[in-house]
This record gives structure tokens, C-alpha cells and sequence, in this order.
């Protein structure tokens, strides 16, 4: 009998080995027949990805025969409803599609912790809260549910996950990463790429493509090594230069590659930094012979935004450098800020292997990548999106995954006299910027590319008059973003809200803002999930200001980051902003018991202020489910998140990991506390 069984498990085997052959040889014979009736014009189309805003006309995707659109943070269109997604891409797919060999688009977006362009969408954690769960099961739910969402409006890939191995707190993306420890990325990768990419039962076995970014060592860059401008920020780490050894960076920074190849990741993102002074986008090294030579990746390789505009030289040495060095996909994405037309990369590419500076054969390999997964993820099947799919968007299942998402990634630092979890039927006062803030709770990359902070009406009512005025305003930002303050930034929030222009803002001119210029309309503060979660009036008193803190209950201050993403978040100082810490002052001189919630996308320099806690919780970034944070304050959950990163003392410990030969932090990698 047991060798019956033994006889039936090979049969098995390789029925299932003999079936992905044949279908890997079904897929090959088709895209082979495809790339040997292409013009050089169509392939260097289908290596062209444009910013949907960046087209000149929707004519130009046949026209030039565009393989891939991108919308980049806030790209959406005027409808940005889930059916207005659909709509959108239907309508570019439909220019694909007349042309002559019918090659579908390939449509992109960031959705890095949800569907998080899209209004309506559901907005989970960021990666730095899901790496303080360690729970590779809440990692690959939290991604299929974004699977389904991205589907459900008619695009075909994510820009997602970033598998980064994040080393210094200062870095602007530092909250994108799972954690400091190579372990613990690795660990989490296979369930991140797997939930992206495994088929979605709910649409009938529908697929999009995963992306592992950023191809290697985004997350190791020096401080000051960073150079961009971008506006009135300049970059210090971010797209800086990673100084390691090779086998130092194999260490550190590949494990989580070769765990995203070994869970069939379908494509992977060149990074920004430098290893040793030479760009990734060029290195002909790190892409053509280490990534698909030795670790055998067979997928796309693309690059980020305008990566190879950042190589050395002018935009046609670019070009050419990058594509043989093993570029497949390059994201143009066009000229609205500056880089480059797509118009003008199609005609450089088409002309460098014209004169045989590309050769044939490399163009050839990156559109058989291109091709393969188009095809892998039905797109020649079934191109278009579906209105009714839409429905699946923000659904109640996945709002309770967002839920569960965040009460798994909290992290309990102190718990002095256990004053938590709070009780149901004790008082408690609400203050601090991040209370009924939501931009703060999902932070960058939330329907716009830095995010948006979203402070309430009372929060900026200063004067508690009953309206707002342009100084209450850019008063409230200044103390809010102290050296970030953007006086342009605070003055155009003012402007869209003072709809007669009379110099002030009363509450229906700030409550219909809301309604034009939608930002979470499902999502729930962490006030509100508080006043939801008690029964009995009047035990929550919400004070953002802390100007009234009576003697007797408990004090809980919600403070935090404002939200950024990329360079403009690189900071040298990662403290908390002098808004939060006035309050915090007011907070101490009540002399009541203070729990204090932390929304950052970092570990923040506290040491001054933590003896004055009675209670700490890191919520870090936890989306639009602020009802897993009370679930946690309240003790429906008791807490099981652990540090992924160390947290410092002071910014001169900086950069400060696990195994450094001077480790003193304030709390240490893997730290949490529980009930």
C-alpha cells in the first residue's frame, strides 16, 4: 500500500511538472511568434511607460505603440472613483488594442499599503507597522486584499513590495521597509509577493503583477550622500550611495531578492542609490550579471521614476547604458516636471540601435520579458477592466483585515503602573495633532504622492471663534512641519478652502472643501474609533489643544509625523514637532496620568520626554483602521507587535541597528510589551 501511495505522489508530481511545462512552452511558442513579427518601432513602444498625465494625446499609445502606463502618487483621473479607474483604463486599453498586432498595456500604480491612489480604496499599514507584526499570514491577507482592489479597478500591477533593508531612521522612505533586519525582510517577502501575485478566486482566477523594489540597496545609503532638489527640499539620503563591500551588500540587502525569485516574483525595480559611486540603473553588473544571470530572474526589469535620467552623461548615453545593462521596462514617464519626452526617449532608443549601440538581441530579450508577463497575467485574454468588479473595492472584508492588520503591528513601550489598557468607563481626554488627523495616520503615498495632512476644524480654530483665518492657518503648519513648513503649501490650503475669498473660513466653507477635494471618506480617526468604542456619553473629552486639562482621568496625546514620502522626508532631526510638544507640556503640568500614541513612520528622539509617559504606544502608519488602535487601547487586543527597528536615544547614535558595537538604544530590536 505504501508503495501505491509513493507511485501515486510521482505520477502527481510530474503530471504537475508536465503541466507548467506545457504551459510555459504554450507561452513561449506565443510571445516568440509575437517578437518575430514586431517592427523595431512597436518594440521600442512596448518598452516606453508613460505617466498617464504626460501623454499629449491618448492617440499617441497606438500611435507610438506604448507597452506600458504608470500613474505615479496623485496621477488619478477626474473621477477618482473605483468605477472612474475602470473607465480610465479601459479607454487607454482600447487604444492598445487597434493597433496592428493588438499588444494589451500594462497598466502600473504604487499601491504600497492598499489601493492607495484610489478614494474609497481600503488603506492598510505601511510596511514598518506590518514588520513589528513579524506575521507573514496578516502580511500576504493584507496583500491579496489589495490584489483584489487593484484588479477590481481594471489595473494589472503594483509598484509593490518594497523589500528593502532600511538602516538609518533619517531616511524619508525608512517606513516603507519591514525592518533593520535582513532576517525579518526575508522572512516576510514570500507571503508579500505571493499575495500580490496568487490568483484572485473573486474575479475568477484574474492575476496582476507584484514588483520587488529597489534593486539593491536603497535602504543602506550614507547620510549626506543624497543630492536632488526638489523644490525647497534637498535629498540627504535618499538616492545617496550605499558603501559596501560586495559581500557585505550580498549579506544585508540580496536575501530578500532571492526569497521575491524564489515566490515567482514577476518584476523587480532598479533603485535610485549608487553602490560605490556607480547608479544601479547602469550597473550592467548588478542587473544583467548578478540579478538575471546568476539568480536566473526570467521577469521584467524596470526602472523607477526617470531612474536613468540620474546616470552620468546626456539622455542618449543614458539609454543606452541602461538598457545594456539589462533595463527591460524604462518609466519615462514624460516632461511634465522636467525629465524628459517620451517622445524623445522613443526616438534616442530607436536610433542607439540603429547604429548598434544596442544590439537587436538585447531589445529582443527585454520585450520577450515584457511579453511573458502580459501574458502570465491573462492581459491577452482578458484586457479589460469591469465596472462590476468595482463593488470589491473597500469592501467590509477587507476593512476588517485592515483592522486586524493594525492591532498586530502596535507596539506597547511602556505601561508604567498599568494604566493601560484604558477602561470603558473612565474619562478620557483627547488631544495632540494626530487625534482626528488622518493624513497622519496614513502618512505618504495616500491618494497623493506625499500624502496629505488633514488637521480638523478645531485643531485650527486657535482662537475658538468659530472661524478660520490665514493666520491661525499658517500659524498651525509652521509649529506643525517647523523646518518642513512650506508657506506655499499652507497658503494654497487656506485659499481652496476660503470659497468667497473674504479672509476667512467659516465651518460650512471647511466642511464643503472636505466634500470637493475628497481624501478617506470611509476612513476612521482615532477619535472617532475611540467615541465609537464607548457607549456612555460624555467620558471622552477631545482637547487637541490641551487647553482645558482638568485634575482626575486620563490624558491620551496622539502625536506624531506629518506625512511625507521619498527625500522630502529625509530629516536630520526625526523629533517631535514643537505643535505636539507644547501640548505635551501642558499634558505634564496637569499631573495626570498621560498614555501617549506615537504616528510616525520612524522611530522618533523621545528621551527627553518618555519619563513623563505613563504609557507608550507605537502605532506607526496604521491607515484608515483606526479602530484596531482602539481595539489595542482599550484592551480588546492585547499587544503582540515587537520592534523591527532599534530606536535611538538621540540623533547621534545615528545610524543605530542591532549589532552595532556601540548598541545603547532607548528601546532595542525586537522590544514590546503586552497585557
Amino acid at each position: 500500500m505504501k508503495i501505491s501511495y509513493k507511485i501515486v505522489n510521482v505520477l502527481s508530481l510530474c503530471l504537475l511538472v508536465s503541466g507548467c511545462t506545457s504551459k510555459e512552452q504554450t507561452r513561449d511558442e506565443f510571445v516568440q511568434g509575437l517578437v518575430e513579427k514586431m517592427t523595431l518601432d512597436e518594440k521600442v513602444g512596448q518598452m516606453t511607460q508613460v505617466d498617464k498625465r504626460m501623454l499629449d494625446s491618448e492617440s499617441d499609445i497606438a500611435k507610438y505603440f506604448l507597452g506600458s502606463l504608470l500613474s505615479g502618487g496623485g496621477s488619478v483621473p477626474a473621477d477618482n472613483t473605483p468605477g472612474g479607474w475602470v473607465d480610465m483604463i479601459n479607454s487607454y486599453q482600447k487604444q492598445a488594442l487597434s493597433t496592428r498586432l493588438k499588444i494589451p498595456l500594462i497598466y502600473g500604480i504604487d499601491a504600497v499599503h492598499g489601493h492607495n491612489n484610489v478614494v474609497g480604496a481600503t488603506v492598510f499599514p505601511h510596511n514598518i507597522g506590518l514588520g513589528c507584526s513579524n506575521n507573514p499570514d496578516i502580511v500576504y491577507k493584507v496583500n491579496q486584499a489589495t490584489a483584489v482592489e487593484v484588479a477590481a479597478t481594471g489595473l494589472h500591477w503594483t509598484f509593490s513590495p518594497c523589500i528593502t533593508v532600511p538602516k538609518d531612521d533619517r531616511w524619508g522612505r525608512q517606513y516603507e521597509g519591514f525592518s533593520e533586519s535582513t532576517e525579518i525582510v526575508t522572512r516576510l517577502t514570500h507571503a508579500a509577493i505571493t499575495g500580490y501575485e496568487d490568483a484572485l478566486d473573486v474575479f475568477g482566477g484574474k492575476k496582476i503583477a507584484a514588483c520587488a523594489k529597489h534593486f539593491i540597496g536603497d535602504g543602506g545609503t550614507t547620510w549626506e550622500t543624497g543630492s536632488l532638489q526638489e523644490g525647497m527640499h534637498t535629498y540627504k539620503i535618499d538616492r545617496g550611495n550605499t558603501k559596501l563591500t560586495e559581500e557585505e551588500l550580498r549579506k544585508i540587502h540580496l536575501p530578500p531578492y532571492l526569497e521575491a525569485i524564489k515566490a515567482g516574483v514577476k518584476t523587480i525595480m532598479i533603485s535610485y542609490n549608487s553602490w560605490n559611486g556607480v547608479k544601479c540603473h547602469g550597473s550592467k553588473f548588478l542587473i544583467n550579471d548578478l540579478l538575471k544571470e546568476e539568480l536566473n530572474f526570467e521577469g521584467l526589469v524596470v526602472t523607477d521614476w526617470a531612474g536613468i535620467d540620474e546616470i552620468p552623461g546626456d539622455y542618449k548615453s543614458d539609454i543606452i547604458t541602461s538598457i545594456n545593462a539589462g533595463i527591460d521596462l524604462v518609466m519615462v514617464p514624460g516632461a511634465l516636471y522636467g525629465n524628459s519626452h517620451y517622445k524623445t526617449f522613443i526616438e534616442l532608443l530607436k536610433e542607439s540601435v540603429e547604429e548598434g549601440s544596442i544590439p537587436l538581441s538585447r531589445i529582443d530579450d527585454a520585450i520577450t520579458r515584457i511579453l511573458r508577463v502580459k501574458y502570465d497575467i491573462g492581459l491577452f485574454d482578458d484586457p479589460y477592466g469591469k465596472v462590476d468588479h468595482a463593488s470589491q473595492v473597500g469592501s467590509e472584508k477587507n476593512r476588517q483585515v485592515a483592522r486586524n492588520a493594525v492591532k498586530m503591528s502596535m507596539v506597547l513601550l511602556k505601561n508604567e503602573l498599568n494604566v493601560l489598557p484604558l477602561k470603558k468607563n473612565q474619562k478620557v481626554t483627547i488631544v495632540g495633532s494626530g487625534a482626528n488627523n488622518l493624513g497622519m495616520q496614513n502618512g505618504g503615498w495616500t491618494v497623493e504622492w506625499q500624502g496629505r495632512s488633514t488637521p480638523d476644524f478645531k485643531i485650527l480654530d486657535n482662537n475658538n471663534d468659530e472661524k478660520l483665518d490665514l493666520s491661525e492657518v499658517t500659524s498651525y503648519f509652521k509649529s506643525a512641519y517647523d523646518a518642513k513648513y512650506d508657506a506655499g503649501s499652507a497658503n494654497g490650503f487656506f485659499k481652496n478652502m476660503d470659497k468667497d475669498s473674504d479672509g476667512d473660513i467659516s465651518m460650512d466653507e471647511f466642511k464643503k472643501s472636505k466634500l470637493e477635494s475628497p481624501y478617506q471618506p470611509s476612513g476612521t480617526s482615532i477619535l472617532n474609533a475611540i467615541e465609537g468604542a464607548i457607549d456612555s456619553e460624555g467620558l471622552i473629552t477631545y482637547d487637541p489643544r490641551a487647553e482645558d486639562l482638568s485634575k482626575g482621568g486620563v490624558i491620551l496625546a496622539v502625536v506624531g509625523e506629518n506625512p511625507y514620502t521619498e527625500g522630502v522626508g529625509d530629516n536630520p532631526t526625526i523629533g517631535l514637532s514643537s505643535f505636539d510638544t507644547a501640548i505635551l507640556e501642558r499634558c505634564y503640568e496637569s499631573g495626570n496620568k498621560l498614555v501617549v500614541v506615537v504616528l510616525s513612520g520612524r522611530p522618533l528622539i523621545i528621551e527627553d520626554h518618555v519619563s513623563n509617559w505613563d504609557g507608550l504606544i507605537a502605532a506607526w502608519l496604521p491607515g484608515m483602521a483606526g479602530e484596531g488602535v482602539s481595539d489595542v487601547l482599550y484592551g480588546d487586543y492585547s499587544p503582540t507587535g515587537k520592534l523591527s527597528y532599534s530606536w535611538p536615544k538621540n540623533t547621534d547614535q545615528l545610524p543605530l541597528n542591532e549589532g552595532d558595537a556601540e548598541y545603547d538604544p532607548l528601546f532595542p530590536f525586537g522590544y514590546g510589551l503586552s497585557y
